[in-house]
């Protein structure tokens, strides 16, 4: 298995005892699951079935799920009339109509233009086991085409990582391999520089090669690259065979491997060793763009 995306899209649509349902999926990034689900009034007995189904099928991303229900049997609503409401404006109209010019009756479109004279409530849908079940069977179908849109997109972030990880690793054994010529070269520029600072001066050989060996010390890289390596060597597994979701530790990896690049900067005394570094960091800042991208 490889990485997954936290962008894609799902649908599923079916019967659903005598009427049909569908159900629409999309995500998008996010830090952890923000998983947000859609029904109406009616349906919400419906919500903690799919609400199952997208948490244990995903663990990353920002995540919109609707559910639309039709049935055949019309809704069960109910119509309340305000009578209080009524009976108070009634005797309103009386008192006007015996003072002005006024009609003292109310006809039914008169009513129905009173403000909060009626209320609609529509009561809750009753489903029954074989209806949430084809429910439940819809979610599945749809965080499936979401996770398989995912994983598509997950298939093509990897090769992109994989690509810069294996320059990583390239250049890093460069640098390794050169190990022994960075430090003789540490060496001979320090000598060329005293010769030059210090024309007419004298130095004492042994003193000179002690400075050497501690500039050489200074600027040793072989911790640097080896825990470079192991990182490199890490995130290239979690790329390879991510069994699980992978976006945090390789976060959590590209900081490091930048820490380790860094110190390699700031011991640098070779340009060609500066012109790697720069390049390992164009490689990294590619990699740590696609990484929120990954769940």
């Amino acid at each position: 298995m490889s990485l997954k995306s936290m962008t894609g899209f799902g649908r599923a649509a079916g019967p659903v005892g005598d009427g049909s349902a569908e159900i629409l999926a999309r995500s998008v990034n996010h830090r952890s699951l923000d998983l947000t689900i859609k029904v109406r009034e009616a349906d919400l007995s419906l919500e903690p079935l799919v609400r199952g189904v997208f948490s244990r099928k995903l663990s990353r991303g920002k995540v919109e799920v609707s559910l639309r229900v039709k049935r055949a049997a019309a809704d069960d609503y109910q119509v309340n009339l305000n009578e209080p409401l009524l009976e108070a404006t009634l005797a309103r109209l009386a008192l006007l109509a015996a003072k002005f010019p006024v009609v003292g009756r109310l006809e039914g479109r008169d009513i129905l233009a009173i403000p909060q004279i009626f209320s609609i409530e529509n009561g809750a849908a009753q489903f029954s086991p074989e209806e949430k079940t084809a429910v439940e069977g819809l979610a599945e179908e749809a965080a499936n085409a979401l996770t398989l849109m995912r994983e598509t997109e997950g298939r093509e972030i990897a090769a992109e990582i994989g690509s810069r990880l294996e320059k990583l690793q390239s250049r890093a054994l460069r640098i390794a391999a050169r190990r022994e010529e960075l430090t003789r070269n540490i060496h001979a520029v320090l000598r060329e520089r005293m010769k030059t600072l210090f024309p007419e001066v004298t130095f004492d050989p042994g003193r000179l090669e002690q400075e050497a060996a501690l500039a050489a010390e200074r600027s040793d890289v072989s911790e640097e690259l080896q825990r470079l390596q192991a990182h490199l060597e890490q995130a290239a597994r979690l790329v390879a065979e991510a069994g699980e979701p992978a976006g945090k530790r390789l976060d959590f990896l590209s900081q490091e491997i930048l820490r380790e690049i860094n110190t390699l900067g700031s011991k640098a005394r070779d340009l060609q060793l500066t012109r790697d570094v720069l390049d390992m960091k164009a490689d990294l800042e590619a990699i740590r763009e696609q990484i929120p991208n990954v769940e």
